[in-house]
């Protein structure tokens, strides 16, 4: 992910001054920008240096849990588009039987006229006025010749329209046929890759396994995650706005006790519960089955979306006033940086990244930095 160009959308997305409510002169709205892009960049210089001195395993297991993210949304992506593709085929091949059907009875509509018109004695109307005497049968075969090719002429301008899309119904089907196949090459080249990349995480997180075997070394490196994330969020507070007048949301502090489950499950891990005689949980560990929908909890803008040490592919939602919420262990990221979510959305499919040995996805809420227990604010 090039941060740089991330978080300079989230910079520009923050800016107050920007609010379609309050036009302001583009000259100091970009000196603006231009003095937060600065800004922006020096973070992101920062972070890029400390990724560089982190452990050898940590970047190994970063980099394939990042691949393995991108697959699965890739495969999720996939799916959707052949559900899609699958449905307008089977319409476009329903249309094009209903319009055969309306062909074929035209065609029989048009004989059964030709017929008609056979039996009415192939005359002219010029040789139906020279040779008729009675006035009244002259005027009813002058009116059956002129109904008889007005319906001729109807039937033949409809059958050819028919025609014509039913031909556009069958080549958009061959089109359709044929992005079903693509995207079907696509699933089974991201399928094969998702395999090959599990199997390396396999072999990252063995190793890194190996270096952090003790009690102690998984302690300091508990807490070396948890600096890192207090890190990042201390330089996202720097640069984030609240949101915006215009978005017609509650204030995030009114929402106490009625914020939704980010996921169906189980709390295998609470606030304040102990990890071991050093540490405890600062959010909640829900149980979930890999895949597993993770939604935003209120509305908010994404903040971050990326890899991050002891919590895997996170993401970070911005709900103003300096309220937080974090979603960590994910599977893959459906989210970017800068895109406003929904309550119910769905932002993350639930997994088991950043060394977690069981899926489940790690919520925290936060709150000018600091950790809040989310039990008085879910509704469960």
């Amino acid at each position: 992910m090039k941060r740089c160009a991330a978080w300079a959308l989230v910079a520009a997305l923050a800016l107050p001054g920007l609010a379609l409510a309050q036009p302001r002169d583009p000259a100091e709205v970009e000196a603006e920008l231009a003095e937060l892009r600065s800004q922006i960049e020096s973070i992101a210089a920062q972070l890029a240096e400390q990724r560089e001195t982190e452990q050898a395993e940590q970047a190994a297991l970063a980099g394939i849990e990042r691949e393995l993210a991108g697959l699965a949304r890739t495969l999720r992506e996939t799916e959707t588009a052949l559900t899609r593709v699958r449905g307008e085929i089977q319409d476009l091949q329903d249309e094009a039987g209903s319009l055969q059907s309306a062909i074929e009875t035209q065609r029989e509509r048009l004989a059964d006229q030709l017929q008609a018109a056979y039996r009415l004695g192939s005359q002219s109307r010029l040789r139906t006025l020279l040779n008729a005497e009675d006035p009244n049968r002259i005027s009813r075969q002058l009116a059956m010749h002129g109904y008889l090719g007005r319906a001729r002429a109807e039937l033949v301008d409809a059958l050819v329209d028919n025609e014509r899309e039913l031909a556009r119904v069958l080549t958009t089907t061959r089109e359709r046929e044929l992005e079903l196949e693509q995207l079907g090459e696509r699933q089974r080249a991201a399928l094969a890759a998702q395999q090959d990349a599990r199997e390396a995480r396999e072999r990252a997180l063995a190793d890194l396994a190996r270096r952090i075997r003790s009690d102690e070394a998984q302690l300091a490196e508990r807490r070396a995650a948890a600096a890192e994330l207090q890190d990042l969020l201390e330089r996202l507070s720097s640069v984030l706005a609240d949101i915006p007048p215009e978005l017609a949301a509650r204030p995030f502090g009114d929402l106490r006790g009625a914020l939704p489950m980010p996921l169906d499950g189980p709390v295998r891990a609470a606030y304040a519960d102990r990890r071991n005689a050093d540490s405890a949980w600062l959010g909640w560990l829900i149980e979930a089955e890999t895949g597993d929908e993770v939604r935003a909890v209120a509305y908010g803008r994404v903040a971050y979306a990326d890899w991050l040490r002891g919590y895997g592919m996170m993401l970070i939602l911005d709900h103003g006033d300096g309220w937080m919420t974090l979603y960590g262990h994910n599977q893959a990221l459906l989210a970017d940086v800068g895109d406003w979510v929904e309550p119910g959305q769905a932002v993350a499919l639930a997994g088991a990244s950043g060394g977690e040995g069981a899926t489940g996805l790690y919520f925290q809420l936060r709150h000018q930095g600091e950790p809040v227990d989310p039990a008085g604010w879910l509704d469960r």
